[in-house]
């Protein structure tokens, strides 16, 4: 039987097609502000968070509690607050969080995620994940924002500070917990062990439009630029609600006949590429690729201006964090020589997202080389039949999204 697929031939039109909005010729914001931050990006920067008011009546209980974050040192000492970077780490990590239903948690750090882990049976509980989601990067981790998508239990507060030595202190240290409530006597606990965390609580996380048709109304992106101009676009929305979203067996058009991805990925490999799309929408910047591996980030490739150097960086950064946990000391100078001395090579059987289309063939053989064995990508290329080719002959399942999520900045 020849597998159905979807021709991606002309997707590359897309990028070339004007898709002008329906944007007034003159927009204005009204913003009620809701608090004063610590400071904001910097200390020498004074920050305030305001809300759009218009949204905020429209609909308060399931809106304004979005924003719903407070430090709760009630005693005023530690750090003092928040500041606006943890206000945007922790929306971050709501960003990502929303996509699963359930228990999730994300290590946030400078917007980024430093690991994350979803539950994939349920003998793992939440504080199994924390420890896959803290050890999917040791160094990064650390000094990071934890957010988990279930109220923080008292067992996983105290894997919080377990006896743990990525650094010489021989804890992990933890700058902000954020969670959507805390067992009884949880908050108590945290302030008993570190004067200086910042703890904040979030709503209605359900609420965070993700998927195209959802509610968006008076919600909108609004990126500044210097002189006084901004960029509005809508939000973004993906149509792949599930991994049967996922255009299986995509095929192109060439001279001499179609040329198309003979293998779908397995169920297992779906749930992952499932979890590596999402967070390539909202926990990478462009040029930007996840890898994930059993339902826990094994690295990711952020910001970069090449396709390829997105998965080289990723690469690197995925060897040397196996060889922490497996305490093989490299030379950052050498790079990952030595990545041969791994009993668990961390991208065997991993997926690989892409925020966009892999232009050559040169990012499929990377991915070949250190055993991903599935990969999901907008398409669009005018390399698309090499790729795809490259695809069958390594017998790497390559679905496509049919949409790309660039995130700028």
């Amino acid at each position: 039987m020849v597998p159905k697929g979807v021709d991606v031939t002309e997707f590359k039109r897309r990028y070339r097609t004007r898709s002008e909005g329906d944007f007034p010729q003159e927009l204005v914001l009204r913003l009620r502000k809701e608090w004063d931050l610590k400071y904001g990006e910097n200390p020498n920067q004074q920050g305030a968070i305001y809300v759009l008011a218009g949204v905020a009546e429209y609909n308060t209980s399931r809106i304004a509690e979005l924003t719903n974050i407070q430090s709760v040192r009630a005693d005023g000492k530690g750090k003092g607050g928040l500041s606006l970077n943890n206000m945007l780490d922790i929306t971050r990590a709501m960003d990502n969080l929303k996509w699963f239903s359930q228990p999730a948690v994300v290590i946030q750090k400078h917007t980024i995620d430093a690991g994350v882990a979803v539950q994939r049976d349920l003998t793992q509980t939440q504080r199994d994940l924390f420890r896959l989601a803290r050890d999917a990067d040791r160094r990064s981790t650390f000094g990071g924002t934890a957010a988990f998508n279930r109220p923080l239990t008292k067992e996983t507060a105290e894997t919080l500070y377990e006896r743990y030595a990525p650094r010489e202190s021989g804890h992990w240290f933890v700058d902000v917990i954020a969670a959507p409530g805390y067992e009884e006597g949880v908050v108590w606990y945290i302030q008993s062990k570190a004067s200086d965390v910042r703890i904040a609580e979030f709503s209605h996380l359900e609420a965070l439009p993700r998927f195209q048709g959802d509610d968006t109304k008076g919600l909108i992106s609004i990126k500044e630029m210097p002189g006084g101009r901004v960029g509005i676009q809508d939000l973004y929305l993906t149509s792949i609600i599930g991994a049967g979203d996922f255009l299986d067996h995509p095929y192109v058009t060439r001279e001499g006949g179609r040329i198309k991805v003979e293998r779908a990925p397995t169920a297992s490999e779906k749930e992952d590429l499932l979890m590596a799309w999402y967070l390539n929408i909202s926990g990478a910047r462009s040029n930007g690729v996840v890898f994930v591996r059993d339902g826990v980030t094994v690295a990711i490739g952020s910001g970069q201006v090449e396709r390829v150097g997105a998965v080289e960086q990723a690469i690197v950064k995925g060897m040397q964090k196996a060889m922490d946990r497996e305490g093989i000391i490299y030379d950052p100078l050498m790079g990952i020589a030595g990545y041969e001395q791994l009993k668990n090579q961390p991208f065997q059987g991993a997926v690989c997202s892409s925020d966009g289309f892999f232009p050559f063939d040169d990012s499929l053989k990377l991915l070949v080389r250190v055993g991903v064995t599935a990969a999901v990508q907008p398409f669009g290329s005018q390399n698309d039949d090499v790729v795809i080719k490259g695809a069958n002959l390594y017998k790497v399942a390559m679905v496509a999204t049919g949409e790309r999520c660039f995130g700028h900045f």
